[in-house]
């Protein structure tokens, strides 16, 4: 088997700031199918993109995570609402117009492939790695909305994953630093987490996730395992588009050396992000020498890389220009959208305060200095409140923000003791009192002390802070509905 025909299973990490250039151009003189763009400003993004591509003998693919629009990684693009805020709304016609200020953005910056959506089911809470990212814990909703998604990435030139297959949601694990495990059986499988990869089997790939699923393989991750990628997802599921892996350099899998080996042997067709490339393709054409990976396996996979950038082509033919980037309609899309995804997490949905209230703003352990809900405060004063930062214990009227999100590698989500200690003690002290939950929903739901309201935008953007005060204020009204049980 042809070196570089193994080397075009290999699609490293490129991280701006971090990667040498060199060495990338390297990589691509070896025969690597792809890369898969970390951070940069758009200039630095669209430049590697145009240098990488330029070098290569085979049509290159550029991946990126842009699951809440390219801005999410690049300085200089939009940024857009998390699936469970579009969830909240469930409105197709707001996912499918993410998908397609997603797509035309990804191209302005020649990036192919949009690593999105997730379709895992928010279901647990305490799920550090997943939570607003999806669109919420209903199969139906997911599959819907995910639909809608990728029918607006593929009708303004860009690919789509779906993510993590089997299903990453009913796990409590952060597969960047540890294993998770999927204890449900197939029964639960197929009932729930499955729904979506089986109805929206039109997705140009799927990634396989980094954890263990029982009723599949009782010991290797599904990224590694061929009764998950060959037996359900191929032959079960009949799904015939490209495969790949999550990360490699995650920790449920970096301590493997011959990790990029088994998942192709289990039915990948595209190695991402190992943490030596080079030793990869090392590893890769040594066990092809073995007679371990079948040249006619190998063709298979790289006909579906093939068949991803013929896709691609009409739409390389005319490059979007870069002015598509934080052009005014596409900035405007988050405060169009916002009312109809902010939701009420419970029964009370006529709070509201009025003008010339004198409210105390809150964040736990945080300065005033540091307050990340800034804008929320501005609304609230140009809608007449008093904002002061908040005084415990005695009667003041409460709006605290919570900002709480996914972050890889953290291993937690939600609130920490000491955050949620405090934030029980401002609610204890408080008069009508409103959390508004900048991010995850679940911070409500643990509560033991709860607020006379809570209000979930799901993200964090300066337009859904507005839009947050705007309703507190009864100036507009709150149109979406929960996509997920906070419990209670």
């Amino acid at each position: 088997m042809n070196s570089s025909s193994l080397a075009r299973l290999i699609h490293p990490e490129y991280r701006f700031g971090k990667t040498d250039p060199e060495e990338a151009a390297r990589l691509v003189q070896l025969g690597v199918g792809g890369f898969c763009f970390y951070g940069g400003t758009a200039d630095e993004v669209r430049d590697a993109s145009r240098s990488l591509k330029s070098l290569s003998r085979t049509p290159l693919l550029i991946a990126s995570d842009y699951e809440n629009g390219a801005g999410q990684w690049v300085r200089g693009a939009t940024e857009l609402p998390t699936n469970m805020a579009i969830g909240a709304s469930g409105s197709e016609a707001l996912a499918r117009r993410k998908g397609e200020i997603t797509a035309l953005e990804a191209r302005a910056l020649g990036v192919d492939w949009v690593l999105a959506p997730v379709v895992d089911l928010a279901s647990v809470p305490a799920n550090p790695i997943v939570n607003v990212r999806a669109y919420g814990a209903e199969h139906g909703l997911v599959t819907r909305l995910a639909g809608a998604y990728i029918s607006g990435l593929a009708s303004q030139g860009a690919l789509s994953c779906l993510k993590h297959f089997p299903g990453h949601g009913a796990t409590a694990t952060d597969s960047h630093l540890a294993l998770p495990v999927l204890e449900k059986n197939l029964h639960g499988l197929e009932q729930d987490d499955l729904r979506p990869f089986a109805g929206l089997g039109r997705a140009d790939s799927v990634m396989a996730g980094h954890l263990v699923a029982r009723a599949l393989d009782e010991a290797a991750p599904a990224s590694l395992s061929k009764a998950a990628l060959t037996g359900l997802l191929r032959e079960w599921l009949k799904y015939g588009g490209l495969v790949v892996t999550d990360a490699l350099n995650m920790k449920a899998v970096s301590a493997d050396p011959a990790a990029g080996v088994r998942a192709f042997q289990a039915g990948a067709d595209a190695l991402l992000c190992p943490e030596n490339p080079f030793a990869l393709h090392e590893e890769l054409v040594r066990a092809s020498n073995d007679g371990l990976l079948p040249g006619a396996a190998v063709a298979l996979a790289l006909g579906r890389q093939d068949l991803l950038a013929r896709k691609l082509s009409p739409f390389r033919s005319q490059p979007q220009p870069a002015d598509a980037l934080r052009c005014p309609e596409h900035l405007a899309f988050a405060a169009e959208a916002a009312p109809a995804c902010l939701a009420w997490s419970g029964e009370n949905k006529s709070f509201a305060f009025a003008e010339g209230d004198i409210l105390g703003y809150f964040e736990p352990l945080t300065r005033p200095a540091d307050w990340k809900g800034a804008a929320f405060v501005e609304e609230l004063v140009k809608l007449g409140a008093r904002v002061e930062p908040y005084q415990p214990d005695c009667g003041m009227r409460l709006a605290a923000g919570i900002f709480s999100k996914p972050r890889a590698f953290s291993g937690s989500i939600n609130l920490s003791a000491e955050e949620k200690a405090a934030l029980e003690g401002a609610l204890k002290g408080a008069g009508r009192s409103v959390v508004a939950a900048f991010g995850s929903p679940f911070v409500l739901g643990r509560l033991e002390h709860r607020p006379t309201a809570g209000l979930c935008a799901f993200c964090a953007l300066e337009d859904f802070q507005r839009a947050a005060a705007r309703v507190l204020f009864g100036r507009v009204k709150a149109g979406g509905t929960m996509p997920v049980n906070i419990g209670s």
